[in-house]
């Protein structure tokens, strides 16, 4: 008998060593990956924007937990995109009272138009 393992066992020793090695890869991209600049690259509309600097600026003790909330969210594929009612949807679920400023737009022929150019 020879010392050495079998071809096939050292395939599957190489094999498991290299997942180890790319999920330890995975999980250190994952630590490098800043959670609130991604939330921010994944926000669909100006109204969610709005809402998260709003949430920012309200409640600066809770923020780092609503940044946190919604990067697991689009981490874990839930969403792909990060629009406001899904912003406004999450903020409410976690108590924290954050309204959206109030537009009243007007659209004359296809355009937005002011209120007294929508009157005539």
């Amino acid at each position: 008998m020879s010392d050495e393992l079998p071809d096939e066992l050292k395939l599957k020793m190489l094999r498991k060593l290299m997942q180890s090695q790319a999920s330890k890869r995975d999980e250190k991209q994952a630590l490098l990956e800043d959670p609130e600049k991604t939330v921010y690259s994944k926000l669909s509309d100006d109204r969610a924007l709005e809402l998260v600097e709003k949430a920012k600026q309200l409640y600066p003790s809770e923020y780092q937990i609503v940044v946190k909330v919604l990067y697991e969210l689009v981490k874990r594929g839930v969403v792909e995109k990060l629009d406001g009612l899904t912003v406004l949807a999450v903020l409410e679920r976690l108590g924290l009272d954050v309204k959206p400023d109030l537009r009243i737009r007007f659209v004359k022929r296809g355009k937005e138009v002011g209120l007294d150019e929508y009157a005539e």
